[in-house]
């Protein structure tokens, strides 16, 4: 068995932005973070559990796949994750443990560079997502205000550039992400991604739910898009049903092994 990559976490949300992000962009995260149900009400949840479905679509609109993932998390003291669905008849997790990752095929470590990349960036990337926007003042994080814009459907946001140094979290250096937030209301909106040399994607937020105090979008669709966002036709939709948070979660469930 291949020793799994190493994970460089971001730590828990903080109560207070680290120097670096104190500030307009920080103002604005925080009036999201508001919105969103606050420092407090995130501050005190330990775990999360949710059903996340994601549906890939082609260029003509017609569906090329759908997977239907349970997503368990604990959130503190340490970040855990475990992500499990079933795929051409076989159950696939991805666990990780807080320091390393690894991908079951029914229940056996899938033990190539590609199979651990993928549990380290399934659980860690969709763990970062889902629990925007209270993620945007990790420490590490560098925030910036880069103005305002107007969005397809007509809301005016404030754009706030987000980049992370080479070894803050999981791609640090990587990635940059622009998150558009409400400019009247604070809610999030939108976001954009650039992960790679001329690779982008755009992300709109739709239909929120309330859970336990936490408001959440329930629906996402993402668009092809190029270096000023999105300019294409709808690529994915990703709906999460079933959150709830401070569900009991085994210390089990994040070893590499099916309990």
């Amino acid at each position: 068995m291949t020793t799994p990559a190493t994970l460089a976490l971001l730590a828990v949300f903080a109560a207070d932005p680290p120097p670096a992000v104190k500030g307009d962009a920080a103002a604005v995260v925080r009036q999201s973070i508001d919105h969103h149900g606050g420092i407090a009400a995130w501050a005190a949840k330990k775990t999360v559990q949710f059903k996340k479905t994601t549906t890939r679509f082609a260029k003509d609109g017609s569906v090329e796949r759908r997977r239907v993932q349970l997503h368990r998390y604990v959130l503190r003291p340490r970040f855990k994750a475990r992500v499990e669905w079933e795929e051409d008849g076989k159950a696939i997790v991805n666990v990780n443990d807080g320091a390393v990752a690894w991908k079951l095929v029914d229940g056996r470590p899938a033990t190539a560079t590609e199979d651990v990349n993928q549990a380290r960036n399934g659980t860690f990337g969709s763990h970062y997502v889902f629990n925007m926007p209270f993620k945007l003042l990790d420490p590490g994080a560098s925030l910036a205000l880069t103005g305002r814009r107007r969005l397809p459907g007509g809301v005016l946001a404030d754009a706030v550039r987000v980049t992370y140094g080479p070894g803050v979290g999981d791609a640090g250096g990587m990635h940059t992400w622009t998150y558009f937030i409400d400019a009247k209301s604070g809610r999030l909106t939108a976001n954009h991604l650039t992960y790679g040399p001329s690779q982008y994607d755009y992300t709109e937020y739709h239909d929120d739910v309330v859970a336990d105090g936490i408001t959440i979008a329930r629906r996402r669709l993402g668009y092809a898009a190029d270096a000023r966002g999105r300019v294409g036709p709808r690529m994915s939709e990703i709906v999460y049903d079933d959150v709830r948070f401070d569900v009991p979660l085994d210390d089990g469930l994040f070893a590499p092994r099916v309990p």
